[in-house]
């Protein structure tokens, strides 16, 4: 069917039952998830939804300020407010949502009871909010599976381009009645035999329940039926079930139709009797069984490559260690950097506003027993109330990687580097890799950079294995060292003796400074990037207290290029994994 029915499909699921609450799209266009909200809010009554991104803290999703009847702190949009329209939530990046964020989703998707002990407030509600999420299906490995298992309808919509249209009026009717379809015991083992065995958990058979309710209910009916639990299926993608009796005429007793809804509505009052095979479609593809034969659980195919459960067949690339702050190095006499993570008592220093006036509001009403009653009241503070930010510590390490593509040829560089991507892992290390002869890059003439927050992150791993090129802009590399080695020392984060930088190349650079400014090849070249490499070199030894290491691939012939590229940028050289 089409991705805009299928996503429109799943978000009326989410309305209809409050135990649907979390929607995961994948591949979703960014653009397209506030419309999305706006859509699931108009069915919800709350046309107003509320984005939670990857810098959400705690003090602004679960409280807030309020200022009448009298200044004080207030349940935030993440708690309910009793007799309002549930609120939408939407999640941009499910992968690289905030801890607050993450523990939220948590807290609040497929739970009965919240409870909220903040700021001097506590509250007890049912959530009813729903959640949107987006995810890139590359990036799946990169969240908890304890996440992902709160988010029951999941939806490719890597199709979809331009905005929903409305929701339809039947929807709205059965939405308003909130009375959802029955289920029968012959129809919950049809659910049972569409999940895969071998899962952990009931979450995907309650989950699949649950959507096939929803939609018996959306198509008018009253009782669920083996179609309903086909249509879900289909809905999720989830592999069908084959060799589900044998029939002479067709060899595996399975007919792949399409259905009608209104014809599963008459069925369905007649009694929860199937569907004909033969009936035409509203876009759902469905695998009926063949009348005459009895259904039994059997094996599944194999997955669907865009199916609900990627997690199943993902590698996870998330950091055992992920929820312990690196170590990191303070001093007083400098402020602090990094992100605001919440906030902790202080004094004027990197002062947090809103975490003051949180922390001063529910004291005002003590502090000012004579006058507080008459408004307007204004807000009192004294030095015990201030607060500073708490922020996300810098990594105390760093490792920066020069990896020449073109000197791989005939020995394996991760045993020579094996040492030293074992000291940024074990240090959580911040780590700078600048590739120089890659294939398959935009200028073959220019060398690439990028950051990563640590040696876990997937890019690392491919820049290791990444195709040789034609050319060796190591000179362009070398600039682009001194550069980010200047950049992070001068902001003073780092201290100067946790950095070591890597250097592996034969410091054979056949490509100039200049043609890497200017991304034109000169027409005769000569010496002239061999020497570009050495004064880059030689800005680097400059930079005092800094460990480095020249990797050499091994005996060849101009190995004295590499030596002197060694005692240029005043670096120890090794070679095939031995110092010597």
């Amino acid at each position: 069917m089409p991705t805009a029915s299928r996503v429109r499909y799943a978000l009326a699921c989410a309305a209809l039952d409050p135990r649907l609450r979390g929607v995961l799209l994948f591949d979703l266009e960014p653009a397209l998830l506030l419309g999305i909200g706006h859509w699931l809010g108009s069915l919800l009554g709350n046309p107003h939804p509320y984005v939670l991104g990857a810098s959400a803290v705690a003090n602004t999703a679960w409280t807030g300020l309020a200022s009448r009847p009298a200044f004080g702190v207030s349940p935030g949009p993440l708690v309910d407010k009793r007799g309002a329209p549930p609120l939408t939530v939407l999640v941009s990046d499910l992968a690289r949502l905030s801890l607050t964020g993450q523990r939220a989703a948590i807290a609040l998707l497929d739970a009965d009871v919240a409870h909220l002990e903040r700021e001097g407030l506590s509250v007890t509600w049912a959530p009813r909010s729903r959640w949107v999420a987006t995810c890139a299906r590359a990036d799946v490995g990169r969240i908890p599976p304890h996440l992902l298992d709160r988010f029951p309808l999941r939806v490719n919509a890597a199709g979809l381009h331009a905005d929903l249209e409305p929701p339809a009026e039947k929807w709205r009717r059965a939405l308003a009645r909130g009375r959802l379809a029955t289920m029968p015991d012959e129809v919950a083992r049809e659910v049972l035999d569409r999940v895969p065995a071998g899962v952990a958990g009931a979450r995907r058979d309650l989950a699949l329940a649950r959507i096939s309710r929803a939609l018996a209910t959306l198509g008018g009916r009253t009782r669920t039926t083996n179609a309903d639990v086909r249509r879900a299926a289909s809905l999720l993608r989830l592999p069908a079930p084959r060799d589900r009796g044998h029939d002479a005429g067709s060899g595996d007793g399975v007919a792949r139709e399409r259905y009608d809804p209104e014809a599963a509505g008459r069925a369905g009052r007649r009694g929860g009797e199937e569907p004909s095979p033969s009936a035409r479609a509203d876009g759902f593809n469905v695998v009926a069984p063949a009348p005459a034969q009895p259904l039994a659980p059997s094996p599944v195919s194999p997955a669907d490559p865009g199916g609900p459960y990627p997690e199943d067949d993902t590698e996870p690339e998330r950091d055992p260690g992920s929820l312990r702050s690196p170590t990191a190095r303070h001093s007083s006499s400098r402020p602090s950097h990094g992100r605001s993570v919440g906030s902790r008592p202080g004094t004027f220093g990197d002062l947090a506003l809103v975490a003051t006036i949180l922390g001063a509001a529910p004291l005002q009403a003590r502090r000012c027993e004579d006058h507080y009653s008459r408004p307007p009241h204004p807000l009192h503070l004294i030095p015990p109330d201030l607060r500073v930010h708490r922020r996300s510590a810098d990594p105390a390490r760093l490792l920066v990687l020069v990896l020449d593509h073109t000197c791989r040829a005939g020995w394996n560089w991760l045993d020579a580097l094996a040492p030293y991507l074992q000291w940024a892992y074990t240090g959580r290390a911040g780590v700078s890799v600048i590739e120089v002869g890659a294939a398959g890059v935009a200028n073959e003439l220019r060398a690439q950079r990028f950051s990563a927050s640590s040696l876990l992150d997937p890019r690392v791993v491919r820049a290791l294995e990444r195709p040789v090129g034609r050319c060796t802009p190591l000179a362009h590399g070398l600039d682009l060292a001194v550069e980010t080695l200047r950049h992070r020392l001068h902001l003073g984060r780092i201290p100067a003796d946790d950095v070591l930088l890597v250097i592996v190349t034969d410091g054979r650079g056949n490509i100039p400074l200049r043609a890497s400014a200017t991304g034109r090849l000169p027409d005769h070249v000569g010496s002239e990037g061999v020497e570009d490499a050495l004064a880059m070199a030689r800005e680097l030894s400059r930079m005092k207290r800094i460990h480095a290491v020249v990797l050499d691939p091994g005996p060849r012939p101009g190995a004295a290029l590499t030596r002197a590229l060694a005692e240029a940028c005043g670096a120890r050289l090794q070679q095939g994994g031995e110092p010597r």
